[in-house]
């Protein structure tokens, strides 16, 4: 306990905000703020930490109320003491331990697959070769884990696969019919392994030489987020259908409009695996997006029959107890965010975004009502709300998430999984899209 007051009595000393002037400190403030955002979204308590540290000594500054923030620096700090305390007694037992079993958890990172270009933890790779039916190309990679494993085909008849070996190793094999090229280099824990030969690039300089430049209709780059998925099935409603099922459907049909319209376009997943809430933005932010769309299917309360309609939502505080109650159906996942750290998020963000996203989603509930009522009967318009969904949160592009209709009510769970009604609802979707680019361009 001592050790804590220590800590916060040398922040209070030692400020981390420019206290200049009050324009100073109130931009410190924000940034810190932001900072604080980003470091709860990233699970990050030590920069949680820092960001905290910034916000009492400008927030005291400022004469705001930081008794909040106070009290979540001290939760903090005594987990970070604790911690170190655990590890030490920990590394002290270990070294008095004959042959003491370390825990990995390090995971390697891919940057891109051919060349396949991937953080390592640990330099010390082995390489071989099986001899087999196949050519195979083999890369041990010790003291490391991967998320999931990677199955990609690649040119000249190539096959890459990355799996967990065992606890501590990673394996990466190439494998083909027949011989290929194999080169691989370490630079900085950055592994890059290429199965091009010097000829095949040269080649493939050349036709792309040769052909005329194509240029793309668009250069909108679009993230389609099919809710739920894997062991989460999302709202089960009328015969027993599951949303995760229906949403992924729509979200490939989706995604072939796009394309069709010179759209570049992702999904954040292409089966029935799980991905975490963070994931699927964070994928969207590396895709550098224009767009992120999360689809969905909701569930009335107590599973209500009589409720339908098609509504579409995009992040924003709200006092609607309807937008409120869809939320936490769809945030479920999201554990650890107490009361403070939505209000902080929710409070701060990026307001020009939140307009965009409004105007999207006005876009797209009116092309996919448009789209819908010139085949089918009884197609609600269930508005276009505010709410605070977590999927939303950390984008750093206009995002909605569109609930498609109400498995629990009979006549819109038979459609959600009518392929017609489902190719139907993609293409409002897709023209909701490009009416708003057209809007804003």
């Amino acid at each position: 306990m001592k050790k804590f007051f220590f800590i916060l009595f040398f922040t209070y000393l030692f400020g981390a905000c420019n206290t200049q002037s009050i324009n100073t400190a109130y931009k410190e403030y924000y940034k810190y703020q932001q900072q604080y955002i980003s470091a709860i979204l990233d699970n990050n308590n030590q920069d949680e930490i820092k960001a905290l540290k910034g916000l009492i000594d400008c927030g005291r500054f400022l004469k705001f109320n930081i008794s909040d923030y106070e009290k979540k620096l001290q939760k903090l700090s005594k987990n970070k003491i604790k911690s170190k305390l655990n590890l030490n007694k920990k590394s002290k037992i270990q070294s008095n331990t004959p042959n003491n079993k370390t825990k990995f958890s390090k995971y390697v990172k891919i940057y891109s697959y051919n060349p396949l270009k991937i953080r390592i933890p640990d330099k010390n790779i082995k390489y071989f070769t099986i001899k087999s039916k196949l050519y195979k190309k083999v890369i041990d990679l010790p003291n490391a884990i991967i998320a999931k494993p990677v199955f990609k085909r690649l040119p000249g008849s190539v096959t890459l696969k990355i799996a967990q070996f065992n606890k501590k190793t990673v394996r990466i094999v190439y494998y083909s019919k027949k011989s290929f090229p194999f080169k691989y280099t370490i630079n900085n824990h950055i592994l890059t392994i290429n199965t091009t030969s010097k000829t095949a690039k040269k080649r493939k300089i050349q036709s792309v030489l040769e052909k005329p430049k194509v240029y793309r209709q668009n250069n909108k780059i679009i993230v389609i987020d099919p809710g739920h998925g894997g062991k989460d099935p999302g709202g089960i409603g009328v015969g027993r259908r599951m949303e995760k099922i229906a949403v992924l459907q729509i979200a490939k049909y989706l995604k072939n409009y796009l394309q069709q319209k010179g759209y570049t376009v992702y999904l954040t997943r292409k089966g029935d695996y799980f991905i975490p809430l963070k994931q699927r933005t964070h994928f969207a932010n590396l895709k550098k997006a224009d767009l992120f769309i999360s689809l969905h299917c909701n569930i009335a309360p107590k599973h209500i029959k009589r409720i339908h309609g098609i509504e579409t939502y995009f992040l924003s505080p709200t006092r609607s107890e309807r937008a409120i109650r869809v939320a936490r159906l769809e945030n479920k996942e999201v554990k650890g965010l107490n009361y403070l750290d939505q209000r902080v998020i929710l409070n701060f963000l990026n307001r020009d975004r939140m307009i965009d996203s409004n105007k999207l989603a006005i876009d797209i509930q009116q092309g996919m009502l448009s789209s819908l009522r010139s085949r089918y009967k009884y197609v609600k318009d269930g508005g276009v709300r505010p709410a605070p969904f977590w999927v939303l949160v950390g984008t750093q592009m206009p995002a909605i998430l569109i609930e498609t209709g109400y498995l629990t009510n009979p006549l819109e769970a038979k459609r959600l999984f009518s392929p017609a009604y489902q190719k139907k609802l993609a293409y409002g979707i897709a023209q909701g899209i490009s009416n708003y680019f057209r809007k804003n361009p």
